[in-house]
């Protein structure tokens, strides 16, 4: 593919952009000054977006000579005009990002005189944690009154329009996200707004402003600023070639709650005015689109077609693929995420869907956000990882091929933090332990359950933010899982680590004491990896307690399969003749559940349960076959089919019962237990149940 590129292969259907920041002081990593780098942009996007430089914290001009107490002007950050005139010089089209935000924007913003005044923290808890200062909130002491920020608002957006129509911008910005994560479901505002200071200094109506302005200053700046781009004031399509689109952004705004919140805050009016769709002031829905390699397609192309049946145009903004998987396989399944994605993205396009943008939210993996997640196209040294072949692919038709084959390890595991003696302790990530969150999980021996030291995570300053433990190994099987954990918060919480859910699996009281944790668990069989998740919840808001663990024990119980989820273990087995499998209500051992049924026409037509998680093991098995045929057989399956079992079936009406033990070569790639009957009647199986012999 040495001739192919992003932006040629997705020429037809939208832009390809990716996010990019200015190298300047500590910042060496960054992408624009870095000669390699911006010759990998040039060559691969047709679209980028300023990553940090033109957010309203560093371009407010709040302490402006030109400030006045209702005038907040746009003061251009000169990495921000570098970063523009790189784009402008190489044909590269540019999303603008962000109007506003209640992140990193100038609490001056919001303050009589811009003079800020915060509650102070408590000083004997910033005695313990010097970093609590930094996120010291307003005191509300301090706000201007909704009309003096309302023309704050409107003389910030109409300054910053103007200077990117006078500067010779307007050909190359075409889009600005004008409202960036407005909705936060967790502050349980009436709207769903979030309880941020545009919402509580101006209301609830910010929004509505916020688009009203910018409509209003590109309507007036195109036409003052036309002759310069040689387009006449009074033609209106012509006028619109130099009109950015106006973008709503936000993300997990594939959530079904998130979704209608976001839907219905720009339909909502009120105030004496209209709407920002009612009023025709929403130019486009930003789909961020910061996901893993586990989320639900499905789940997120639902909400890109409800979106635009109601904007314009569509733009998937800051899109990244976490990476879930911890062994050789990890690429790999990104790639698979990536292409399927993609896939599903062009059909919708040929589908009807006004899609025009696609943002990458970075350049290389080591410069991501999410740094270890490994997210993004390309690795440290620029190379393309299988992503990019991804993408590529799902255009092309290319194929990924198969994973690797990974030998599980599914001993039982202990972990008591200890540094063996005399050696050197370890990191907790050998062990499969990482923070969630922005920071990393430490040794500690302020509080220990038994020994000397425990696990804690550094800085935590959010209830979800907490510690990960791999359980990827294990797969399809049922453990039991034990855990001691302290902390003081209301309540600590063991989950799942699935994107977007995050089931919980066991809760116990917070408090100032250590608490066992103490759960059967069936991991899922449909993922490649999956992490355990401990967290603490707060009945109200207050600063966040530290978390600890100690003393985690994880054991295998075994492979149970009872046919109660969306897959299993389950495939067909023939040679010409091949049975149709499906999971029915009708049947099942206990008379409640579900079984699976194997129909058929000729008696070679038969089924295996896949157990490649025992290869090397030595296991018994125990299952239960329900069929009007008159033997039932069961063995391991292969070019030479091992019989282990065989049983005379009873009567068609009930369910037979089978036992038997079997060793799986450790030189198998898979393994799988067939089950066969001498005649060719459809038969049931229900209650799987596989066990590693100790």
């Amino acid at each position: 593919m040495a001739d192919v590129t992003l932006k040629d292969t997705y020429r037809e259907y939208f832009r390809i952009g990716t996010a990019v920041e200015r190298i300047h002081d500590r910042f060496t990593n960054n992408e624009i000054g870095n000669p390699d780098k911006e010759a990998l942009i040039i060559k691969e996007f047709s679209s980028m977006t300023c990553a940090n430089e033109l957010k309203p914290a560093y371009n407010m001009g709040w302490n402006s000579p030109d400030a006045k107490e209702d005038y907040l002007p746009f003061v251009i950050n000169p990495n921000a005009k570098v970063m523009l005139d790189f784009a402008r010089a190489n044909g590269i089209k540019v999303r603008g990002h962000v109007m506003v935000w209640h992140s990193q924007c100038a609490q001056e913003a919001f303050c009589k005189g811009y003079q800020p005044v915060t509650i102070p923290t408590d000083p004997e808890k910033l005695k313990e944690n010097p970093r609590l200062k930094f996120f010291e909130r307003l005191d509300p002491v301090c706000f201007v009154d909704r009309e003096t920020m309302l023309k704050r608002l409107e003389s910030y957006i109409h300054s910053l329009v103007e200077y990117m129509y006078r500067e010779g911008y307007a050909t190359t910005i075409y889009a600005w996200d004008v409202v960036n994560e407005a909705i936060e479901l967790a502050d349980k505002t009436e709207t769903g707004l979030r309880n941020s200071y545009w919402y509580q200094v101006i209301g609830d109506d910010f929004i509505y402003w916020a688009f009203r302005y910018a409509n209003d200053a590109v309507a007036k700046y195109s036409a003052q600023y036309a002759v310069k781009y040689g387009v006449a004031d009074d033609d209106a399509a012509a006028l619109r070639t130099i009109q950015p689109v106006l973008v709503y952004n936000d993300y997990n705004e594939w959530q079904p709650d998130k979704k209608a919140a976001i839907l219905a805050n720009l339909r909502r009016e009120g105030h004496g005015h209209g709407s920002v769709i009612g009023e025709g002031l929403l130019g486009g829905i930003g789909m961020q689109g910061h996901i893993s390699d586990n989320n639900d397609i499905d789940e997120y192309i639902k909400a890109l077609y409800e979106y635009a049946e109601v904007a314009p145009e569509v733009h998937i903004t800051e899109l990244d693929v976490k990476c879930t998987c911890t062994n050789i396989n990890r690429e790999y399944y990104q790639a698979v995420f990536y292409k399927a994605f993609f896939e599903r993205l062009i059909a919708a396009k040929k589908g009807g869907v006004n899609l025009t943008s696609v943002t990458v939210w970075g350049l290389t993996d080591d410069n991501s956000w999410i740094r270890g997640a490994d997210p993004l196209l390309f690795r440290k040294d620029l190379s393309r990882k299988m992503s990019y072949d991804a993408l590529i692919y799902a255009v092309t038709g290319g194929d990924l091929g198969e994973p690797a084959f990974v030998q599980r390890d599914m001993s039982d595991r202990v972990y008591d933090f200890e540094t063996p003696d005399g050696g050197e302790p370890k990191k907790p990530d050998t062990y499969g332990f990482k923070m969630k969150g922005f920071g990393e999980c430490v040794y500690t021996s302020e509080k220990v359950h038994s020994g000397k030291a425990a696990l804690t995570t550094t800085p935590r300053f959010a209830d979800w933010m907490g510690i990960t433990c791999d359980i990827s190994d294990f797969l399809g099987q049922t453990i039991q899982i034990s855990a001691w954990v302290y902390s003081e918060s209301d309540a600590i919480n063991l989950s799942v680590d699935i994107e977007d859910s995050f089931p919980s699996i066991a809760t116990v009281e917070g408090g100032a004491e250590w608490k066992q944790l103490c759960v059967s668990y069936k991991v899922p069989t449909d993922y490649h990896s999956l992490r355990l998740f401990f967290n603490t919840k707060d009945n109200e808001p207050k600063p966040v307690s530290p978390l600890y663990i100690d003393d985690v024990k994880i054991e295998l119980i075994g492979q149970e399969e009872s046919f109660e989820e969306e897959t299993n273990i389950a495939a067909i087995r023939g040679a010409g003749h091949l049975p149709f499998l499906y999971v029915t209500d009708k049947e099942s051992v206990d008379g409640k559940g579900h079984a699976l049924c194997v129909t058929r026409q000729e008696k070679d037509a038969t089924v295996k349960l896949d157990v490649s998680a025992y290869i090397g093991y030595t296991v018994d098995f125990d299952l239960f076959v329900k069929t009007s045929d008159k033997e039932i057989r069961v063995g391991l399956d292969g070019a030479e089919p091992l019989e282990i079992a065989k049983v005379n079936s009873s009567t068609s009406v009930e369910w037979n019962e089978i036992t038997g033990r079997v060793s799986i070569p450790k030189e198998l790639n898979s393994a799988a237990l067939y089950i066969e009957t001498d005649g060719r009647a459809d038969f049931f199986v229900d209650n799987v149940f596989i066990k590693p012999v100790r």
